[in-house]
C-alpha cells in the first residue's frame, strides 16, 4: 500500500470516500495497540480515582549558578479536558538549590500534554502519562535557546521516547508545516468560498500534513505513532466542526456527523481537548440550544413571584394584539421586552440545557455523555449554578460528577471573593497604589508596572483608584493575535464614552513579553487608557478569580462595584448602546 496520498484525492470524497476510508483504515489499525484508555471509555472512573496513575514529571537544570537558580522563573499550564474557560491551567513551579524541579499534576489524565517554560532559553510540549524526567544542560541552553527539543535537553523516564518522538516531529519540517497551517487558517477565514470548494482545499491541506506525518514515521520508527496519527484526526475533524457551527451555514453531512461522533482522542491535548469543544459547541446548535426563545412557552413553567407572573401575562397580552395587527402600546411593549427575559433566565436556562442534555444522551454511551457535559458552562455564576443543578441529575459517572460538583463550589467561592472585595469587605489594608508609574504617553495612555501586589489587593486598588467609574477590564498578552485583533473596536468604544464615568484598564501579562515590547505595542496601537504591565502569577491569579481560562478576556464592573458576569465575550461584539445600557445600573 503507497505510503503517501496523491493531492488530488480528498479526505471526505461523497462519491467513493476511498481517501477517509483508507485513512481511517490506518488509525483504526495505529489505534489496536494495548493499554490505552480515553477519558470517554467507561473503565476510565476507576482509572481516575487511582492516585498511582497520577503521572510524574521531574527534572534538572545543570550547571546553572547560583544567580540564575534564584532568578529562572519556572511556567507551566496544563491543557486540561474540561469547559472552555479551563481549557489550561496555568501553574507556577520553583528550581530547588540544586537545579531539581517537580511539577504539580492534579489528575490522573492519559497523556495529559503541558507547555513549560524555564527561564528564557526552553520551551516545550511536554506529555505526561506515567512518569517523565527532563535534563537540561545551562551551558548549552546559554549558547541557543531551545523550542521543543535539541541541544542539552534529554528527556528520560517511561515517558522519555514518546516526549522526544512527539517533539521532534513539531520540529520537523517545521516551516512546511507551519505554511500549511496558516493556509488552514486563511482558508477558514474566507467566508465567501463555497462549500465543497473549501472542503476540497481543506482535505487537499490535510493530505500534506498527513504525508509529512508518514514520511517522518518511516524514518523515526516508533511505538508512539498512533498517538501522532490520533492527534492529526483529532484536529481535522475539530476544524470541521467550526465550520459547521453557524446555523445559517451548511448542513454536516450525516456520514461526516457519523465519524466526527465515533472519533476517540486519547490525548488531554490541544488538540484532543480543541476537539471535544468543538464538537460540544455543534452538538449544542444541532440540539436546537441556540434557537429563539418563545416567551409564550414559559408562561406558568417558571419560579416567579405574583407580581413578576403578571407582567409576564402582560408581555404575552401584547404581544398577541400586535401579531393580531391590533393597536398596542409600543412603549409598554418595549419596557417589558427588555425586563422580562432576565425574569425568566433561570427558566430558560433550566430549558436550553435540558434540551442539550437530552441530545447528548441520545446520541452516546453514559460514560462520554458524562464527559462532555462538564463542557456545560456559563461565565454569570447564577447561570452556572441552574446548569450545573440541571446536568447533576442526568449524571451517572462518578469521577464527572465530582469534577462538576467542585467546579460549581469553586465559582461560587470566586464570585464571593470578587463581590467581597469590589465591596470592600477585605481583610487587607487597601491603597490607591495600581503599580510604579512607568510613563504617560501623549495619546491618554498611563503606563503601570504591577509586580509586587496580590490579585486581591490589585482589584481592590484599581476600584478605589478610579471610584465612582465603572471599569472594563481587559485581559491581553503582546503575542495574543485575537487580544491584538480586538483593541481598535476598543479604542474606538474607549474615545466615544470619554466623557462617561467608566475606565478602561488593560492588564498585560509578561508571560511572553517585557516592558519594551509592551510599551511598543502599546505605542504602535496608540490605546489611551490605563495601561498595567502585571507580572504573570499575579495576572494568572487575577484571571482565576473571573474564572478567565485565557486570553483575550473582559470582565466589566459597574460604578457601584457590581460584577456583571460574562457582559462583554468580545470587544468588537460590544455595541455602544449595549454599554450605554451596561452603564445604567440596574
Amino acid at each position: 500500500m503507497s505510503k503517501t496520498m496523491k493531492p488530488g484525492k480528498t479526505l471526505r470524497n461523497m462519491k467513493t470516500k476511498t481517501t477517509i476510508l483508507f485513512l481511517i483504515a490506518i488509525f483504526m489499525i495505529a489505534c489496536n495497540a494495548e493499554h490505552k484508555i480515553s477519558i470517554e471509555d467507561k473503565k476510565f472512573d476507576k482509572y481516575f480515582f487511582n492516585e498511582k496513575n497520577i503521572p510524574v514529571v521531574e527534572g534538572k537544570v545543570l550547571n546553572l549558578t547560583d544567580e540564575e537558580i534564584e532568578n529562572t522563573k519556572l511556567e507551566y499550564s496544563i491543557v486540561t479536558p474540561f469547559d472552555q474557560d479551563q481549557f489550561q491551567v496555568k501553574k507556577y513551579g520553583i528550581l530547588n538549590a540544586d537545579g531539581t524541579f517537580e511539577l504539580e499534576i492534579d489528575y490522573a489524565f492519559p497523556y495529559q500534554q503541558i507547555w513549560l517554560h524555564i527561564g528564557e532559553s526552553f520551551y516545550a510540549g511536554i506529555y505526561a502519562n506515567s512518569d517523565l524526567y527532563i535534563e537540561l544542560d545551562a551551558d548549552s541552553l546559554r549558547e541557543k535557546r531551545v523550542y521543543m527539543n535539541g541541544a542539552g535537553v534529554k528527556y528520560l523516564g517511561t515517558d522519555g521516547e514518546l516526549n522526544t518522538f512527539l517533539n521532534n516531529h513539531i520540529l520537523y519540517k517545521r516551516e512546511e508545516q507551519l505554511s500549511i497551517a496558516e493556509k488552514l487558517s486563511t482558508l477558514s477565514r474566507d467566508k465567501n468560498l463555497d462549500y465543497e470548494s473549501f472542503l476540497s482545499k481543506y482535505d487537499s491541506l490535510y493530505i500534506l500534513l498527513h504525508n509529512i506525518d508518514d514520511e517522518f514515521i518511516e524514518k523515526n520508527p516508533s511505538p508512539y505513532s498512533w498517538i501522532l496519527k490520533n492527534e492529526r484526526l483529532s484536529e481535522y475533524y475539530g476544524d470541521l466542526c467550526v465550520r459547521h457551527w453557524s446555523p445559517t451555514g451548511p448542513k454536516m453531512s450525516e456520514n461526516l456527523f457519523n465519524d466526527i461522533i465515533n472519533h476517540k482522542p486519547y490525548l488531554v491535548s490541544n488538540n484532543g481537548s480543541s476537539f471535544y469543544n468543538y464538537l460540544f459547541t455543534y452538538l449544542g446548535r444541532r440540539a436546537g440550544k441556540y434557537e429563539p426563545i418563545i416567551v409564550d412557552d414559559f408562561l406558568g413553567y417558571t419560579k416567579l413571584s405574583d407580581a413578576e407572573k403578571v407582567k409576564v401575562n402582560e408581555y404575552s397580552n401584547i404581544k398577541a394584539q400586535s401579531e393580531r395587527g391590533n393597536p398596542f402600546d409600543t412603549i409598554r411593549f418595549r419596557e417589558l421586552s427588555e425586563s422580562i427575559y432576565p425574569l425568566l433566565n433561570d427558566t430558560i436556562t433550566a430549558f436550553q440545557t435540558s434540551k442539550t442534555l437530552k441530545y447528548i444522551d441520545s446520541l452516546f454511551t453514559d460514560s462520554k455523555a458524562d464527559f462532555l457535559k462538564l463542557k456545560l458552562t456559563s461565565k454569570d455564576p447564577k447561570e452556572k449554578k441552574v446548569i450545573i443543578e440541571t446536568a447533576l441529575n442526568t449524571i451517572n459517572t462518578e469521577w464527572c460528577k465530582e469534577i462538576l460538583e467542585s467546579g460549581y463550589k469553586e465559582s461560587i467561592e470566586k464570585m464571593a471573593s470578587i463581590e467581597r472585595i469590589l465591596k470592600g469587605e477585605k481583610s487587607f489594608t487597601s491603597t490607591k497604589n495600581i503599580g510604579e508609574p512607568i510613563a504617560e504617553m501623549p495619546f491618554g495612555a498611563k503606563l503601570y508596572k504591577v509586580d509586587k501586589l496580590k490579585a486581591e489587593e490589585l482589584l481592590s486598588n484599581i476600584k478605589t483608584a478610579f471610584n465612582n467609574k465603572a471599569l472594563i477590564l481587559d485581559f491581553w498578552a503582546t503575542w495574543c493575535g485575537p487580544c491584538l485583533d480586538e483593541m481598535p473596536f476598543s479604542k474606538k468604544l474607549r474615545e466615544e464614552f470619554k466623557s462617561q464615568p467608566i475606565e478602561f484598564v488593560y492588564l498585560c501579562t509578561s508571560s511572553g513579553s517585557d516592558i519594551e515590547s509592551w510599551k511598543a505595542k502599546i505605542i504602535e496601537l496608540e490605546v489611551g487608557g490605563t495601561h498595567l504591565f502585571v507580572e504573570s502569577s499575579i495576572e494568572s491569579e487575577l484571571m482565576k478569580l473571573f474564572s478567565f481560562g485565557g486570553f483575550p478576556s473582559y470582565a466589566f464592573i459597574d460604578k457601584s462595584g457590581n460584577y456583571k458576569a460574562g457582559a462583554i465575550s468580545r470587544m468588537s461584539y460590544l455595541e455602544k448602546e449595549e454599554l450605554k445600557k451596561l452603564l445604567v445600573e440596574k
